[in-house]
């Protein structure tokens, strides 16, 4: 009898979805930053429909995303500029690094908003919805129901690309102002990736400085911490870096701002059958807070799965680089005053490009040992020992 019970039970459940009416997409995405639009012009080349919640209601140019390159993406049309030169400055002196491939590239968030709209506009399935908030997500039987406040939606697969509400333990928080000098003060070819200040925040503070012209550039402050110092602390703070380039007359061109988590674990995909993509699904490297190229790599991976009618699987980083990035942030956060030197030593002993394969998103494990043997082994076995 309950073989038989099973059998009608399981028609009955097949009738039942058949009489369902279809959602009304096949991909909802939550969040329309550079997670979203990644995945959203992805899958604007594919058959399914797609439809993008954003609550902006306009894209302006307001930050730039930086990285070195390590494959090819959709926006490679985007970069502004290149860069084969890199510093970081601490306490044994400048530590310069060189690539003859590998470069240092910025992409204008202006310019990857309007790439990724048009390619949107050019899918024959794809929507992209300014202006919209998600309001609450819920299951709807085998599908999703989307309510937003300019009405609720079905998809069969919602794709969560908003940052966590959670504050994280440890994160990167910065002010950058790109100017306009009267005097030619930058070298072009070179990036300040990180010279080192005195203690401005309870962390590891640094000057980042990304020259376009001898007399264009982008200054920021920088502090990996365990709380953002304050909008007042970071204001004053490059006020004096710009005074200090005695540039003579400053003409401010734009303001960017903003908090990444630097915290491993902070963005585990969570059990609930949202898939969570950016800052929510571990885009950014827990160690250095760079996203750009790893949110690409997520995207090709969640575009595929999603096409061929897959689960896709976000994860970005397996056990070992976990277990490198939580005992490093350890370091960090325990002792702040050992970060320049660090930094200084890993940039001046790793080899060439390696790295920088391994910021951007690398798990090779050639990449991952020459890191490990460019940095004094102890302050990492202690934290090892003994996690906090």
């Amino acid at each position: 009898m309950r073989r038989c019970f099973a059998k009608v039970s399981a028609t009955v459940r097949s009738k039942i979805r058949y009489l369902m009416p279809s959602p009304d997409v096949d991909v909802a995405i939550l969040g329309g930053g550079c997670a979203g639009l990644s995945l959203a012009v992805r899958l604007a080349r594919s058959d399914l429909s797609v439809r993008v919640i954003e609550p902006r209601p306009a894209y302006v140019d307001d930050r730039a995303w930086s990285f070195w390159r390590t494959a090819p993406d959709p926006f490679q049309d985007c970069v502004r500029k290149q860069w084969s030169h890199w510093t970081v400055k601490g306490p044994q002196g400048v530590a310069r690094r060189t690539s003859s491939h590998m470069r240092y590239q910025t992409v204008e968030s202006g310019a990857f908003y309007q790439r990724a709209q048009d390619m949107i506009s050019d899918g024959s399935n794809t929507d992209l919805s300014l202006g919209v908030s998600a309001t609450e997500v819920t299951r709807a039987g085998d599908h999703w129901l989307v309510e937003t406040d300019a009405g609720a939606m079905t998809a069969a697969a919602v794709v969560d690309t908003r940052p966590p509400a959670r504050v994280p333990t440890y994160g990167q928080f910065f002010l950058g102002r790109e100017i306009r000098t009267e005097r030619p003060v930058f070298d072009p070819d070179v990036v300040q990736l990180m010279h080192f200040r005195s203690a401005q925040s309870a962390g590891v503070d640094f000057v980042y400085i990304l020259p376009f012209t001898r007399t264009r550039a982008l200054v920021e402050v920088t502090s990996f911490a365990p709380f953002n110092p304050g909008r007042d602390t970071y204001t004053s703070w490059l006020d004096a870096e710009i005074a200090a380039l005695d540039a003579g007359r400053i003409e401010i061109l734009r303001v960017e701002a903003g908090a990444l988590p630097m915290e491993v674990g902070y963005a585990d995909p969570g059990p609930d059958g949202i898939i969570r993509m950016g800052l929510g699904g571990g885009a950014a490297r827990p160690s250095t807070g760079y996203a750009f190229v790893r949110s690409q790599i997520q995207a090709d991976r969640v575009a595929a799965a999603l096409i061929s009618g897959q689960t896709p699987d976000t994860r970005l980083d397996g056990p070992v680089t976990r277990f490198m990035d939580r005992v490093f942030l350890q370091v960090l956060a325990t002792a702040p005053a050992r970060g320049p030197s660090l930094f200084g030593t890993l940039f001046r002993n790793a080899s060439p490009d390696r790295l920088e394969r391994f910021l951007s998103g690398s798990t090779h494990p050639i990449d991952r040992l020459s890191v490990m043997a460019s940095l004094p082994p102890l302050p990492f076995l202690r934290a090892a020992a003994f996690p906090t």
